[in-house]
């Protein structure tokens, strides 16, 4: 009751759900191994004359009694701590809770009928669910998985950051399997239990017409309960690599990926890049590298992943088992390093998981900040102490003692993680690796690290991040949005939102307009604070062709308080896209102009100069919507990437535009991997040095996209030439100089390792 008073003061754990489920199944199962004890031992102790039937309806009956007492309390918590998903949430809980309890009270009868005393009964009770735990940890430790299904404790998800968990089929077909196994028990109950209570060994005849259902029963669970990477209910290597069937082995990597994916057709480049991480790492680490090769998994998508591993939108690694699962990204994958930097935190972590874990404190701060430090990741014009002082600057910088262990979680990714990554890389960068190393395998020690305290060092960071400059007033502006998000648990309906934006994009896919928009609608309702779901309420009704009711909703968020400027942007960017399809060129133009006086960063800007540039100019504008497509009816990919092709290839065709149709017949073919002749169109973009260009920031994007492009075909020179002009430029931001910088250590990289690092074995199995 206690426990149950208390949950409901937090948001998720308080209201019926996932978390709450999670946490009340374990101990409705403790409380199901009791009350089966106790139900023994009471009737025995009456004189055992109770039949079968009426200890487990007493037993039962209790166990519903207290059940229903956890379920009051949400309930009656809603008050205070209200529910998004009240069904959902009662699914959760008898999928949860209830299942765990009544499995709970089986092992409790067979206790109370095997032990000889209170104490031993309990401790045979328990048997089943400490048997079922342990090779549930098991699994997470030893398999390529992040979620588990247990019957005793349930659904656990796996990464906190993935957001989308629901009681899907696979957990209805998890419980189904419980349940063949307890039947197995209760028929077990009937066939040997005596009338007192007592074992009994009935005729053979009779044990055996008894006996057969229970085999039946027990041979279904036991085949099931050995293949269950093939039911869902967990994955091994067998499970994931019959998907991922292609491979690539390098010096230091096996790489699985989909034969008939994006990542097949740069598989050499994936490759290179890998290796390219790890020299990084091992430079930036003295030397240090792990022992053996690292099975990298490259999943198409992040449905395919979430299905195949558990975590969908989230990149894991796996120290202990060295192992990286990675979802599609265009090339340089973003995220690889950090992955990679879990990896290469085992050589300085504990001797068992290889992470930041010293007599029992495990450090989330340290093992994030570290692989973030090792890896940082440019946002455009900001480096990573950039991004801190943006932090810093709009007041949300996270103590570190706040964040330096498992209070990591209770700050939003994007602030927890750039706090602690740019603590940790200030640190290196001032003293060294070494007492890097020290810090993280003590998990946090800094006396010892640094003969400094933590609060002290936390000062001569920030007094760095206030001193070092190159962070604008329109930077903090442009970037607020990104660090506005909460943590996941301080958004109490972040699974019902979840849930509900899988049912729009189902819904958009199938053509069902009026159903995302009520589905929008009701995003809203939940999260009024957050004004994204407007915006995709406007566009939804957009695509359904009510352009009146768009602008509508779009005028009414404009009227919002407290907006950064991205979403004042996004509005107007969104009304002004309302007004071009309309063809009243004056109003996209007034609106678009209101948009592009506003921070925000660069990729977003050009978006904004080309709809600008289209508005100004009427003759562009059937193709610069065919090639925008922003309310496109058909969520279809393939129409989408031709028509936009076609759409570059007519704005191409105008002598005054020609240079920005080649930019953008250049962009599709680099998303499509098709570096050769993407080449080709951005060299035509920037003839005269991409005088034909709209304006300075098309000019730098399509210099990026050319030096990609001439590093996936190993064209060296050419690649050096189209950045050392992008490196050019004076005073620029901490930002491009970072990203120029690794630009060039990759192609120096990639051209002297390209006949060795990348090319082992590749192998595909169909």
């Amino acid at each position: 009751m206690l426990l149950g008073l208390g949950l409901t003061s937090a948001p998720l754990v308080g209201t019926l759900g996932y978390e709450h489920a999670f946490v009340l199944g374990p101990i409705a199962a403790a409380g199901g191994i009791a009350i089966g004890v106790d139900a023994v031992r009471g009737a025995r102790a009456n004189g055992g004359a109770t039949p079968l039937r009426a200890l487990l309806r007493d037993a039962f009956a209790e166990l519903g009694v207290l059940l229903g007492l956890a379920f009051a309390i949400p309930i009656l918590g809603q008050l205070w701590q209200p529910a998004c998903e009240p069904l959902g949430g009662a699914a959760f809980f008898l999928a949860g809770p209830c299942c765990s309890g009544a499995l709970g009270v089986l092992a409790g009868l067979y206790g109370g009928l095997l032990g000889t005393t209170r104490t031993r009964a309990l401790a045979l009770g328990a048997l089943p669910m400490l048997a079922s735990t342990a090779i549930g940890v098991w699994r997470l430790i030893a398999d390529p998985v992040v979620f588990a299904f247990d019957p005793f404790w349930g659904y656990f998800s796996g990464s906190v950051y993935d957001e989308a968990v629901s009681v899907g089929d696979t957990y209805l077909r998890f419980r189904a399997y419980n349940l063949l196994g307890a039947t197995a028990a209760v028929l077990g109950l009937w066939a040997w239990l005596g009338p007192d209570l007592r074992w009994v060994r009935p005729a053979p005849r009779t044990a055996a017409l008894r006996g057969l259902p229970i085999a039946i029963l027990a041979t279904a669970t036991a085949w099931i309960g050995l293949r269950g990477s093939s039911h869902g209910f967990t994955a091994d290597l067998a499970s994931i690599t019959e998907v991922l069937s292609g491979s690539r082995e390098t010096e230091h990597f096996i790489i699985y990926y989909a034969p008939r994916s994006a990542d097949a057709r740069t598989i050499d480049a994936i490759a290179l890049e890998h290796e390219f991480a790890w020299a990084q790492l091992r430079d930036a680490m003295g030397g240090r590298e792990p022992d053996g090769k690292v099975q990298s998994f490259v999943f198409a998508n992040t449905d395919q992943k979430r299905r195949q591993m558990g975590a969908g939108t989230v990149q894991v690694a796996a120290p202990w088992r060295r192992q990286i699962y990675l979802d599609h990204r265009a090339f340089p994958h973003p995220v690889l390093h950090h992955e990679l930097a879990h990896i290469f935190g085992a050589t300085i972590g504990d001797p068992w998981f290889g992470v930041s874990l010293s007599g029992g404190r495990l450090n989330m701060g340290l093992i994030e900040g570290f692989a973030t430090a090792m890896a940082p990741r440019e946002s455009e014009r900001l480096d990573l102490h950039d991004q801190a002082g943006v932090l810093r600057r709009l007041e949300k910088l996270p103590p570190m003692a706040a964040i330096m262990g498992p209070g990591f979680f209770t700050k939003a990714s994007q602030v927890a993680y750039t706090a602690a990554g740019s603590f940790c890389l200030y640190l290196v960068e001032t003293r060294g690796f070494e007492p890097m190393a020290v810090l993280y395998r003590s998990a946090g020690d800094f006396d010892a690290a640094y003969g400094t305290a933590l609060a002290e060092l936390e000062r001569e960071w920030i007094a760095f991040l206030d001193g070092r400059g190159g962070v604008t007033d329109d930077d903090v502006a442009a970037a607020a949005q990104r660090f506005r998000r909460p943590s996941v648990f301080e958004r109490p309906c972040a699974h019902r939102t979840a849930e509900l934006r899988g049912e729009i994009d189902r819904a958009l896919a199938r053509g069902r307009f009026a159903e995302a928009i009520d589905d929008y609608r009701d995003l809203c309702a939940l999260e009024p604070a957050q004004p994204e779901h407007g915006l995709g309420l406007a566009h939804a009704l957009a695509v359904d062709g009510r352009w009146d009711d768009a602008r509508g909703v779009l005028s009414g968020l404009a009227q919002g308080t407290d907006l950064t400027t991205s979403i004042q942007a996004a509005i107007a960017e969104r009304l002004g896209d309302v007004e071009l399809s309309l063809g009243r060129t004056d109003a996209a133009l007034a609106a678009y102009r209101v948009a592009l006086a506003l921070p925000q960063s660069e990729a977003r800007l050009r978006t904004l100069q080309l709809r600008e540039f289209a508005a100004a100019n009427p003759e562009l504008v059937p193709a610069v919507l065919a090639y925008l497509s922003p309310f496109d009816a058909t969520d279809d990919e393939i129409v989408r990437t031709v028509t936009a092709s076609w759409a570059a290839r007519e704005i191409a065709r105008h002598p005054r535009f020609a240079a920005t149709g080649e930019y953008l017949l250049g962009r599709q073919l680099l998303g499509a991997e098709r570096p050769f002749g993407a080449a080709g169109h951005l060299e035509r973009a920037l003839v005269d040095d991409g005088a034909g260009l709209p304006t300075p920031e098309f000019v730098r994007a399509a210099r990026v996209a050319l030096l990609e492009s001439y590093t996936l075909l190993g064209r060296w020179d050419h690649a050096r030439a189209v950045l050392a002009r992008l490196a050019r430029d004076p005073d620029q931001p901490h930002g491009y100089v970072a990203q120029w910088a690794e630009w060039g250590r990759r192609i120096a990289f990639f051209s002297t390792a390209g006949d060795t690092a990348a090319t082992a074995t590749a192998t595909v199995r169909e």
